[in-house]
């Protein structure tokens, strides 16, 4: 614990190991650059000799500019050529992910040569990593009965998050207000001042599109060149959210049923596509109703949708699992009587190595979107009416009774050049996710042919990105992506 008012918060703090300098005013703030193997405590990569790390001192509420502070920790891999021109900000994604360790990664990557001439910074943004963080416990209540209904299961689902909501928030209610994509924004832009640079690069993944949006829209003559991979969408609403991703997997069903029907040799689920789409239709409605328990596995209305939503990399697998439960047995792929289905929108499981009070700020702060569970429900059964294959499955739980809002800043067409890229048949952050972005902040898209998210920076068509920020062209049409 560092001061007493931290203390007096009970905020969690997990700091770089040995002493920093003193807080200096945000201008002209100092940082004091070492190595990370050496001052950071576990640091995850071996035989990093290259990656240094600091601390910066930033506002916990900007609009208090000298209130209270905390720290946030940032990396930083120094150009390799003689004249550096703009660090390079590198947002990995997230939420809830400690990212200043990712720079090692993007040497790696296509994108590595971009070192060359461009200092390369990463940042565990506030609430993770060795940034300072609340560290709250999920504890989860008792879990329903085996042969609990999908309503009865969902609203379990929703009430153990939305204790873990009250009481980890309740620990510092002012440091969680401040959990927003705006905030980390602007600690990026405290960043850029203390790194001496007038303007940033910036390319962001997943969640830290957003993040980046949010900085274009905040500080857009501060920004040199920015590109977005697997785009959010510019506003958050999780129904709206929910429903995106259950329209891709309800269209990816359309294509899955034409798939069984031309290998109706193999599957015997019917030769015309229409009959096999009642069919398997049918058999979801089926484990809704009586869902189907053996030694101590589940089969039931949200396994079935799971499955009929695949991908086509993994419609043999999927066939395979369906015709077996249609033949009475239990597929490999059933899951245990006792787990949880929780939507991951692909930013990874926040209960699972990640800070899962950070993740649910970052996605819940600036939502205005219903979080009480009779509402979600209700949006849920409208899916399903849209739906009918895959449909309603999932109540995304994260922002559960959520105690707390933040106005979001919206996002504006900047003049900056702007680069989205978004993966045609990707699920995590759908292609429509890009197209909004696109909409709502100009720049031009770029569509990537395939379903892997973020898959751009070690795809050939990455050379792109390098063009991008060595030229400012820009690049349209499509690309092909990973098969």
């Amino acid at each position: 614990m560092r001061g007493g008012a931290l203390a007096a918060s009970a905020l969690a703090l997990t700091g770089l190991l040995l002493p920093t300098a003193s807080a200096a005013p945000r201008t002209g703030q100092r940082l004091d650059w070492r190595l990370c193997s050496s001052v950071a405590e576990d640091w995850p990569v071996p035989g990093d000799r290259r990656t240094e790390c600091a601390e910066l001192t930033v506002p916990l509420d900007y609009a208090k500019p000298r209130g209270r502070t905390i720290t946030v920790a940032v990396s930083r891999i120094r150009a390799t050529g003689p004249h550096p021109e703009e660090p390079l900000v590198f947002g990995a994604g997230g939420p809830g992910t400690a990212n200043a360790a990712t720079l090692p990664g993007l040497l790696g990557s296509g994108l590595g040569t971009l070192n060359t001439e461009h200092d390369l910074i990463g940042m565990d943004e506030r609430g993770t990593g060795y940034s300072q963080k609340i560290s709250c416990d999920f504890r989860g209540g008792a879990e329903p009965p085996v042969t609990a209904g999908q309503k009865e299961r969902a609203e379990a689902a929703f009430d153990d998050q939305a204790e873990f909501n009250r009481r980890c928030t309740a620990i510092d209610p002012e440091f969680v207000r401040g959990l927003t994509p705006e905030n980390i924004a602007r600690d990026i832009d405290s960043l850029r001042d203390a790194l001496g640079a007038e303007k940033i690069d910036f390319f962001g993944e997943s969640f830290d599109t957003a993040t980046g949006l949010a900085y274009r829209s905040l500080f857009d003559d501060r920004v040199k060149r920015m590109w977005l991979d697997s785009s959010m969408p510019p506003v958050f609403d999780h129904s709206a959210m929910d429903g995106t991703i259950e329209a891709l997997a309800e269209h990816n069903f359309a294509d899955f049923t034409h798939w069984l029907a031309e290998h109706d040799y193999d599957y015997h689920l019917g030769t015309g596509k229409a009959a096999v789409a009642a069919r398997l239709t049918a058999l979801r409605a089926e484990l809704d109703r009586e869902p189907r328990i053996a030694g101590g596995l589940r089969l039931d209305g949200e396994w079935a949708a799971g499955l009929l939503g695949s991908t086509p990399d993994a419609w043999v697998r999927a066939a395979n699992d369906l015709v077996t439960v249609i033949d009475g047995g239990i597929p490999g792929s059933a899951r245990s009587a006792s787990e949880t289905v929780r939507r991951r929108y692909g930013l990874g499981d926040p209960l699972d190595g990640l800070n899962a009070l950070q993740y649910n700020a970052m996605l819940c702060n600036t939502d205005s979107s219903p979080k009480d569970f009779p509402r979600l429900w209700s949006a849920a059964q409208a899916r399903r009416a849209a739906f009918p294959a895959v449909g309603g499955t999932y109540i995304s739980p994260w922002c559960a009774d959520w105690p707390t809002h933040t106005p979001p800043t919206a996002v504006v067409r900047g003049r900056s050049p702007l680069q989205i890229s978004g993966h045609l048949s990707e699920g995590d952050t759908p292609y429509a996710w890009a197209q909004a972005a696109h909409n709502a902040a100009g720049g031009t898209l770029l569509t990537v042919v395939d379903g892997v998210h973020a898959s751009l920076k070690n795809l050939p068509c990455g050379a792109h990105v390098v063009d991008f920020f060595r030229t400012g062209r820009t690049t349209g049409g499509t690309c092909p992506g990973l098969k």
